[in-house]
């Protein structure tokens, strides 16, 4: 029996992406009460994937430059609530560090600099990588949205790493 691969990229801008056995994909915007994660949502969601054979995926964190002490707190907060969801859910899991999934992501997609830098942008890589992995994607959230969804992107992006791997 093939499995279904649930990518998440954490943060209040996230996202959680399902890749189904017949490689359909439904995205869902990480859920929010004003400015906070709705825990209770987001329970609730990941509750879903104990009735199916799903394994969830979301980034193990590390040190993001340039954030503040609260950013960081918040992050781990919500990794950590990610695992025990998965945890009492009996849900496998694997926590995959965002170079590992966006080196296997990014193969083939050329480097892009941050502007006035030697970094590479990887937000504009994800996008670049996702229009070649699924090019007929809808990369937004709702009807008036142009911009593409960081959050969707990734999230989508780190269940195809999970499928492709075989998690």
């Amino acid at each position: 029996m093939k499995k279904t691969y649930v990518g998440i990229d954490i943060g209040k801008r996230g996202a959680i992406a399902v890749i189904y056995p017949d490689r359909s994909i439904k995205t869902i915007k990480m859920p929010m009460t004003n400015e906070d994660i709705n825990y209770q949502s987001l329970f609730t969601l990941l509750s879903q994937t104990a009735s199916i054979d799903a394994h969830v995926v979301f980034e193990k964190l590390g040190v993001i430059f340039g954030t503040t002490k609260t950013t960081a707190f918040s992050m781990g907060y919500q990794a950590g609530a990610m695992e025990m969801a998965c945890i009492a859910f009996k849900a496998p899991y694997t926590k995959v560090r965002a170079v590992d999934w966006q080196k296997y992501m990014f193969e083939g997609i050329p480097d892009i600099l941050k502007e006035g830098t030697k970094r590479r942008d990887t937000k504009a890589m994800a996008l670049q990588a996702i229009r070649k992995w699924f090019p007929g994607l809808k990369l937004t959230f709702g009807e008036k949205a142009t911009v593409p969804h960081d959050g969707l992107i990734d999230a989508v992006l780190i269940a195809e790493y999970a499928r492709k791997h075989d998690l």
